[in-house]
């Protein structure tokens, strides 16, 4: 996948993994396991990474989204983080909060779910979407391989998907391990995701920004994408 130099892009292969790859029930407990369309009910108009990471993800969606392309925004809000210019032949969002997302400029349909009680994608069509994209959102999933499958299925074949994330996140709702994990670690456990749910390929992490600063000031945060190419059938 093309992607500018100055970008650190390492692969992920299948061989990083245990066989089988599987998952225990453990892996995506929460400390909070109330009700998330409760957790989303009120409208959060904020960003959740800082003004640096946001400008990183937006110039990196620029060399991977194109005008022509059908795009898959899942746990989408009122950003998604594209270029302001960029208008796309359709988006569909996936989110927790009507009102977020009827605020998104980009999108041109969007459906309110809640992926962790029902992770299917049924208002898309197999095979409709050239790109799907999922914005520091990912290490909320509790059936993050049935949403993979869905993303697979609506992806047509040599399709991308894309899944970034930071170090920020609501410590409560996190699944399992990933308040544990270095980010390292992390870029790890998301790509399992892509080959546990199977028929992918180009698996790998993306280091768009490095994490700068610290308590003594100038902090900036980090920016990661883990993403893979749907395997074209022929």
């Amino acid at each position: 996948m093309a992607s500018p130099s100055r970008y650190t892009i390492n692969a992920l292969p299948r061989s990083l993994y245990a066989t089988p790859l599987t998952y225990a029930p453990a892996d995506f407990a929460r400390q909070d396991e109330s009700s998330d369309s409760e957790w989303y009910a009120h409208p959060r108009f904020v960003q959740h990474i800082d003004d640096p990471a946001i400008a990183t993800l937006k110039s990196y969606y620029s060399t991977i989204i194109k005008p022509n392309h059908s795009v898959l925004d899942i746990c989408s809000s009122w950003v998604s983080h594209l270029p302001a210019d960029l208008r796309l032949q359709s988006m569909i969002g996936y989110g927790m909060n009507r009102a977020e997302l009827s605020k998104n400029p980009h999108l041109t349909k969007f459906f309110v779910k809640d992926l962790n009680v029902e992770p299917k994608l049924e208002e898309v069509k197999d095979e409709s979407c050239d790109t799907v994209i999922c914005n520091v959102s990912v290490d909320y999933l509790t059936k993050p391989v049935d949403v993979f499958n869905e993303m697979k299925r609506v992806l047509k074949g040599g399709g991308t998907a894309h899944m970034a994330f930071s170090n920020r996140c609501f410590p409560t709702k996190v699944v399992g391990k990933w308040m544990d994990m270095t980010d390292e670690e992390r870029r790890k456990w998301v790509g399992g995701y892509f080959w546990a749910s199977g028929g992918w390929q180009e698996v790998e992490e993306v280091i768009l920004k490095e994490q700068k600063g610290g308590f003594l000031g100038g902090y900036q945060d980090p920016l990661y994408v883990v993403r893979a190419r749907k395997t074209a059938t022929k």
